[in-house]
């Protein structure tokens, strides 16, 4: 992760002399930063203008522009590159990044800033305003420092959060600390913030032909997964469940490695599950068709005695503020193994089924646009491989997904975009880089390369669905992903291993939270419900664990309430 601080502050203003964030420190006039490498850094004093750039580009993105444009110079910085596009063309750069990337620009004379966030949100921006000041950081917690005594609890985005509500894209769970949302940017100009964003998505002209776009979908997963500098590490690690996404990185990663590089699968155990319902979870059948066959060594490993509301204190210091991810403790198990395998860059699946689409979308807009005998036909061609009646498949797929924030979607593919444009996606990626950060690993996301992202948009519907959810993912990975992956159609859940944890290694910790709420807590939620929603999960657990709220209402009720015990807030 890139870090860095930032104080942009008027000349009556004391500047911050210590930050955490960064060992380069750069200051003068109205600009104080800290950063962590000094390459991001450029200023550009001269005749005419006075410029500081503090930015990061990926090296694929790099190497593209560089040649795209004609650079000569390339060892320039990422950060003289970036000055020089943004010069010549402004706002409109921002969108030829495929990307990680962060932009920060200030010009001295004019006494106006710019940030800039890339497009799925994999750089942490927050800032926030004090004593005429703009601080800028990729850490909440130096801005918490900051704020001090005067830190407010942000009530309206902790009831949400409380009530399962979507995340919001530009706040946090403080009144004066704010985010910026990805693909957006921030100005600053005469004590001023607008905030506005750029486009991210292209519509792009695809061969008409179902074959074509298979093959297209394929040479995207490869350009994606296969880059240069993916194999400058002799060992490259990947978060594994056994899964269609994880199992497409993973294999095409094995299949196109040239170099014979070290590969590492860190892959969940849920061996003490009782029978009945392991194979709900379990995904060991489907990781050994990858073990069996590949030449990956196995880091497997049990999770019976992990959880995340049992090391909670750790995630809270860590993140600064209440989280959802009731299966941290996964991720969190892998990054602390790669550390001790001397792995430090490791790939995640996340998030293949929201970028490629399940197709639902299609159902939907066939729906709406009264197209009823083309839907049944759709529906009984899935429910035939998926083995379940064409009326679950209706009111689960249709009836139960027709409104997406609150809004109908009479285009299938404008609904794909606005699913990929919620905060679900960077909320996850703020939590789990903190994680991996902590352990010196770099995660890589290969299903978030915008290319990917665009391809997958402009697919056309029916190909995403036809007979199997994500059918044109099953036909690109063919031959390479191991069939009885390939076809498969159930997902693990997930939440039996939560509810396990809740009642065999958090049990005391819940009940000692529903027992005691704290007081500002009140304002805001009434436990009482909860409390009997947990006297029902502990009666009979297994109903809980699929179609219930209950396991995550409480996962969120006892994060808030111990982040309320360790923050003297108001």
């Amino acid at each position: 992760m890139n870090k860095f601080f930032i104080e942009i502050f008027n000349s009556h203003s004391k500047s911050i002399d210590n930050q955490s964030t960064g060992n380069a420190i750069f200051n003068e006039k109205n600009l104080k930063v800290s950063f962590t490498k000094k390459k991001f850094c450029c200023h550009k004093p001269s005749k005419n203008n006075n410029y500081f750039v503090l930015s990061s580009i990926s090296s694929r993105d790099r190497k593209r522009i560089i040649k795209k444009y004609n650079f000569i110079n390339i060892e320039n910085s990422d950060s003289e590159i970036l000055l020089d596009l943004y010069q010549k063309f402004g706002n409109k750069i921002f969108k030829i990044f495929g990307s990680s990337f962060f932009f920060f620009f200030y010009d001295f004379d004019k006494r106006n800033a710019l940030i800039v966030r890339d497009h799925i949100g994999f750089n942490n921006i927050y800032y926030t305003k004090k004593d005429d000041s703009l601080f800028i950081s990729s850490s909440l917690n130096d801005l918490k420092k900051i704020c001090g005594k005067n830190l407010k609890i942000n009530y309206r985005i902790l009831k949400k959060f409380l009530n399962l509500d979507a995340f919001s894209t530009d706040q946090t769970f403080f009144k004066d600390i704010l985010k910026l949302p990805p693909s957006n940017k921030l100005e600053y100009n005469n004590k001023s913030i607008s905030i506005s964003d750029y486009p991210k998505f292209n519509d792009l002209k695809l061969s008409d032909s179902d074959s074509s776009q298979i093959e297209g979908l394929k040479k995207m997963l490869k350009k994606s997964i296969i880059r240069k500098e993916e194999f400058e590490d002799d060992k490259v690690g990947f978060l594994f469940s056994g899964g269609i996404d994880s199992t497409t990185i993973l294999s095409f990663f094995s299949k196109y490695d040239k170099y014979n590089k070290k590969l590492y699968a860190y892959a969940a155990k849920f061996n003490h599950i009782e029978d009945s319902i392991k194979n709900n979870i379990d995904e060991s059948e489907f990781q050994a068709e990858i073990f069996n066959t590949l030449n990956v060594k196995d880091q497997s490993f049990e999770t019976e005695k992990l959880s995340t509301i049992s090391n909670l204190d750790f995630y809270l210091d860590l993140i600064g503020q209440p989280f959802f991810f009731p299966n941290l403790f996964l991720p969190h198990e892998s990054f602390k193994r790669a550390k001790i395998d001397g792995v430090t860059k490791v790939f995640n699946g996340c998030d293949g089924d929201t970028v490629v689409s399940h197709g639902f979308e299609y159902f939907e807009e066939l729906f709406l646009k009264l197209k009823w005998l083309k839907l049944y036909r759709q529906i009984d061609k899935l429910s035939k491989n998926v083995n379940l009646s064409k009326r679950s498949i209706f009111k689960r797929t249709v009836l139960g997904l027709l409104f997406y924030d609150k809004k109908l979607f009479f285009s299938s593919k404008d609904k794909h975009k606005q699913i990929l444009s919620t905060p679900i996606h960077s909320n996850s990626i703020e939590v789990e880089s903190l994680l991996a950060d902590y352990y010196g690993v770099k995660e890589v996301y290969p299903f978030y390369k915008i290319d990917l992202i665009n391809y997958c948009i402009n697919v056309k519907p029916d190909l995403k669905i036809n007979g199997y959810p994500r059918y044109i993912l099953r036909e690109a990975i063919k031959g390479i992903v191991p069939e009885k992956i390939r076809k498969r159609t159930d997902k693990a859940n997930l939440t039996h291993g939560v509810i396990y944890s809740f009642l065999n290694k958090d049990k005391n910790i819940i009940e000692r939270h529903l027992n005691n709420p704290h007081q500002d807590l009140k304002k805001v939620f009434n436990v009482s419900d909860l409390k009997k929603g947990w006297s029902k999960l502990l009666d009979d657990p297994k109903k809980y664990s699929t179609f219930s709220m209950i396991p995550s209402q409480i996962f969120a009720y006892v994060v808030v309430n111990r982040w309320f015990e360790k923050e003297n807030l108001k």
